[in-house]
């Protein structure tokens, strides 16, 4: 196995490297903006954004006649590794670039790439993905959310739930039932949505670490021009399953340096912290677990490059994004876990307490991975996908 770069990759890694050296400024970085207020936080993460699109820096793997770089899927790769060592702030249009823009990509129309596609790479615009509903998380298919055809326009009724910085954003990509006699995998529609358009109530969902990133979305007699559907009427399920292919499954590389960096401050916590007269990092079941979840990110690596050199060679992303989704999510849990253990009583220290942990990310982060393993479809999921498409399984009952 090789895993050295070739010339042209170790350029495009050099490339980037410098340009995000030049231009990141301290105050856009991960750790500084996760103290700002939300929309302090929300305006210098989208000044970080539109820069990286005015540089050339966003879609880099889009084809270059739609204003990306043309690069592969190992650039790519590089690219997010090279944006997390850094510590660069995460992008506010993740949706947009990461998935949405693909599957625009994939099976929009001429009219739609041209329309969409060229301000989500200049980093102008910002879309929302309505997919979940109350009652329709892990069963996607159960959605009530409906559009109803009225002359040119679809009215749309319904309500949306987990929706990722939906009141900042310019586009929703929505799934709406548009055939209410079809069975429920089947009468759906994947609609594209102005966030500005009458009738949309965005209200913030207040999450245990303090922070409001989800919403619940209201629409009530929204009207959506009749061409605003993306792929074919009734075919959502599809278009939608595309879109999750590309959410789960290709920027994990990101995560396993994101991951990296908290667990080496968790074992330099552990080389200096004595509890009961003994170092940490000399307490046996402390040690096997800095073992254990070391092996575990390793391992992660390796995965997401096993399944990147299967996308270079020229297959679409499949039910190995499920794999991937389900590692990263319980191993990032795993390593919030540790840090909480060795914490101890200082987890819980509140906002600059003199025992609050490097500016609170310990306590933030062990907080927000009780949820984890929920977004892009929850573990559970992962593991019905993984038996019943990889291994040929019997669907569960």
């Amino acid at each position: 196995m090789d895993l050295s770069l070739s010339d042209s990759e170790a350029r495009f890694e050099r490339e980037f490297s410098e340009w995000v050296r030049a231009n990141l400024r301290d105050e856009w970085t991960a750790r500084r903006t996760r103290l700002l207020p939300a929309d302090e936080s929300w305006a210098a993460r989208r000044e970080w954004e539109r820069l990286l699109g005015s540089g050339g820096w966003l879609g880099v793997s889009w084809p270059v006649e739609y204003g990306g770089r043309g690069a592969t899927l190992m650039e790519l790769a590089i690219y997010y590794e090279v944006l997390a060592k850094a510590d660069a702030p995460s992008l506010p249009n993740s949706a947009g670039q990461q998935y949405i823009g693909p599957t625009i990509l994939e099976v929009g129309t001429a009219e739609q790439q041209s329309r969409y596609l060229a301000p989500i790479i200049q980093g102008e615009e910002v879309w929302y993905q309505g997919f979940s509903e109350p009652n329709a998380g892990s069963d996607l298919a159960g959605l009530q959310t409906r559009a109803t055809l009225d002359g040119d326009e679809w009215v749309l009724n319904g309500q949306k739930i987990w929706g990722n910085s939906a009141q900042y954003a310019d586009w929703g990509a929505v799934l709406v039932r548009t055939d209410q006699e079809a069975p429920k995998h089947r009468g759906i529609s994947y609609l594209i949505v102005d966030m500005r358009s009458p009738g949309i109530t965005v209200r913030e969902i207040k999450q245990i670490n303090g922070e409001a990133e989800f919403n619940e979305v209201f629409f009530d007699d929204v009207r959506v021009p009749r061409d605003n559907v993306l792929g074919n009427v009734n075919e959502g399920w599809q278009v939608a399953m595309r879109t999750l292919a590309w959410e789960r499954g290709l920027f994990t590389l990101s995560v396993v340096v994101r991951l990296e960096r908290q667990w080496r401050q968790i074992r330099g916590y552990a080389q200096v912290t004595r509890r009961a007269g003994k170092l940490l990092i000399d307490v046996p079941h402390i040690r096997e677990r800095l073992a254990s979840t070391y092996a575990d990110v390793q391992l992660m690596r390796l995965a997401n490059l096993r399944y990147l050199t299967w996308y270079l060679r020229g297959n679409l992303p499949a039910e190995e994004t499920s794999y991937m989704k389900f590692y990263w999510s319980e191993t990032a849990q795993n390593i919030a876990d540790l840090a909480a253990d060795i914490a101890g009583p200082e987890l819980a220290a509140m906002t600059e307490s003199p025992a609050w942990l490097d500016d609170g990310e310990w306590t933030s982060d062990w907080l927000a991975s009780r949820v984890i393993t929920v977004p892009g479809g929850t573990v559970d999921i992962q593991r019905n996908i993984i038996a019943e498409r990889a291994f040929g399984l019997p669907r569960g009952t």
